[in-house]
């Protein structure tokens, strides 16, 4: 299993071309790094799993001296699986976040 660390990636000399922040219920939020050809979750050291972070705000301090060209918010909504509805659909939203810079 691929996975990334906080503390190799929040640094100035590392640029991250895509930090992806998967929301779920509840105010929880997983942060997946494409970072040197590398996509993969960031994980807690005490728990070997993936990091939950609590808000939007505490990723971006995660990452505060890394340098991000692309950054998403992405959201995928079950409310399609209600009852009676048609067929699942990918309903996954996903909305640019801070710092997000296009190769230039």
């Amino acid at each position: 299993m691929n996975f990334h660390r906080i503390e190799h990636l929040n640094r100035q000399d590392v640029q991250i071309d895509e930090l992806v922040v998967h929301s779920y219920e509840m105010g929880l939020y997983l942060a997946e790094v494409d970072f040197d050809q590398r996509k993969a979750f960031i994980i807690d050291d005490e728990t070997g799993r993936p990091k939950k972070f609590h808000s939007i705000e505490q990723v971006k301090d995660a990452f505060g001296d890394a340098t991000i060209r692309k950054a998403y918010l992405c959201h995928q909504s079950a409310y399609d699986e209600m009852v009676g509805a048609a067929d699942k659909t990918d309903n996954t939203l996903k909305v640019p976040l801070f710092g997000s810079v296009e190769p230039g």
